[in-house]
């Protein structure tokens, strides 16, 4: 690991002390996970079964959770998908009173894992998709307590499974995120697709106890009540929803993508009411384009959403294989009802000629999973690369040549940072606005791929979630791995403070 260090000149002091540590941003939090810094998430041994880190959460006593996706889950008969929770303390070690030694293993039924919160009342809330109707998916939500255990005020078992269907239509229901409120209701969102239809968007609530909340949404429940919603972004274009979000005045925003054609995806987004229901004439809805240069400059697919402030919102994802922003704002109408969106013109971005607004990173074969704002209002984003070759070494630097005589793709974790008006931050990554990281297999080697999934902020420390493989030479075995960075804006960050 590289170290910067700066000497403190003081005037009228008598002691001056040598090179006392400031940390680079870059630089990986040496009290955090013991040893190796990266802390591995497995459910036990070694071996080739894949576990990938989905999405992790602060809890109230500094430490985190996290949400691991695990194979060998019984779901409908089939090989399934198991939810694998880790709890590690503030310095990324594991608890263990929770579950067994840190981790809770649960076969809930699932085909997927998709997200996970933690509620005001420290419960633990993940979601995936679950087998339905006609063997298609639907939403499945599982609720635990805060010490892993199955929560049984939660839809009677800890577990419950929703659907869009109608009485002669399946939908294929696919959930993408979760939103806990304040009051225990969940907002679940994501995509749905009618047999022989186009896919939507698709959003519903839950109630504390786990059942629908009736008064949400558009769909008739055939009963006087409710489903929730669905719908496109834009008349006529397939859509998929990905993150909802609870702006100003209890109104939804739910992000997603639209496709304009095969060959022309765009961000998009659209507010709902604080009771799920979308204007009228699709007011509110709209697309962003990013529209990059290059191959498939014009696939721009929506990763995250991040809510910046109560009216605006930070879209990220990829555009023509390269990390792509976007900013939007939401306007209210004279009764503050909130039914508008547009760009968010004081962000700069890439400066592109006629697109002024948007953000384009400058590393190829880029795929942004999250990003996340930090009390400086400087975006990180996070996904990964493979756009440089295999070796450790160039990964961490920056560089890009290999030098161990191999021209197999080495997938490096990529972490860029944006200043507040989306410009490239040059002060991160030496300059360039961007670093790479790569997961160690061992003290002296690194992983052959290591992927970012999620990122969250620890005070001004970036927390950062995904999965490397636990092999120098192939994709051998995944496991889930989280690691935490320094900050510049912390002085004597390595341990002096």
């Amino acid at each position: 690991m590289f170290h910067r260090y700066l000497i403190l000149a003081t005037i009228g002091l008598s002691f001056i002390p040598s090179a006392a540590a400031i940390a680079a941003d870059t630089d990986i939090d040496q009290g955090f996970a013991g040893t190796g810094h990266w802390q591995r998430l497995f459910e036990s041994g070694s071996g080739s079964q894949h576990e990938y880190g989905v999405a992790h959460a602060r809890t109230a006593d500094g430490g985190y959770v996290v949400a691991a996706k695990l194979p060998g889950g019984a779901a409908n008969g089939g090989t399934g998908k198991r939810i694998g929770l880790f709890r590690l303390d503030h310095n990324g070690n594991f608890v263990i009173s929770f579950g067994t030694n840190g981790k809770v293993i649960k076969d809930a039924w699932l085909t997927s894992v998709t997200d996970m919160t933690v509620d005001a009342q420290g419960r633990i809330i993940v979601i995936g998709t679950t087998p339905g109707q006609g063997g298609l998916g639907d939403f499945g939500v599982v609720r635990f307590n805060a010490d892993g255990s199955d929560d049984t005020s939660f839809a009677g078992d800890g577990g419950t499974a929703v659907g869009f269907d109608v009485p002669t239509v399946a939908f294929d229901d696919f959930p993408a995120s979760v939103l806990a409120e304040t009051d225990g209701r969940i907002v679940i969102a994501g995509s749905t697709t009618p047999q022989n239809s186009t896919s939507r968007w698709a959003v519903l609530r839950l109630n504390e106890n786990g059942s629908i909340d009736s008064s949400f949404g558009t769909i008739s429940d055939g009963q006087g009540g409710h489903l929730g919603s669905t719908d496109t972004f834009i008349a006529g274009e397939p859509a998929t929803g990905r993150r909802i979000l609870k702006i100003a005045s209890g109104h939804y925003v739910i992000t997603g993508t639209s496709m304009v054609s095969d060959s022309d995806h765009d961000f998009a987004a659209r507010i709902l009411t604080p009771m799920g229901e979308q204007w009228s004439g699709f007011a509110g809805s709209r697309r962003f384009a990013i529209d990059s240069s290059g191959p498939n400059g014009l696939l721009d697919d929506l990763a995250d959403a991040v809510l910046v402030n109560p009216t605006t919102i930070l879209l990220v994802g990829a555009s023509g294989g390269r990390f792509a922003a976007t900013r939007i704002i939401a306007t209210a109408n004279s009764m503050n009802q909130y039914s508008d969106l547009d760009w968010d013109s004081t962000f700069i971005g890439s400066n592109l000629p006629g697109n002024p607004n948007v953000y384009v990173g400058d590393i190829t074969d880029s795929i942004a999973g999250s990003a996340a704002v930090d009390a400086s209002g400087r975006s990180w984003l996070v996904g990964f690369s493979t756009a440089q070759m295999r070796d450790g070494i160039s990964a961490l630097s920056g560089a890009g040549n290999a030098i161990d005589g191999s021209a197999a793709p080495y997938a490096n974790g990529l972490v860029t940072r944006l200043h507040p008006d989306g410009s490239p931050d040059l002060d991160f990554g030496g300059g360039n606005g961007f670093w790479f990281f790569s997961a160690p297999y061992t003290v002296s080697t690194l992983s052959y791929e290591t992927v970012f999934t999620r990122v969250l902020f620890d005070g001004p420390q970036p927390v950062l979630l995904g999965s490397a493989t636990y092999s120098i030479d192939s994709d051998y075995d995944f496991d889930g791995v989280i690691t935490r960075l320094q900050s510049s804006d912390v002085i004597f960050a390595n341990g002096y403070e």
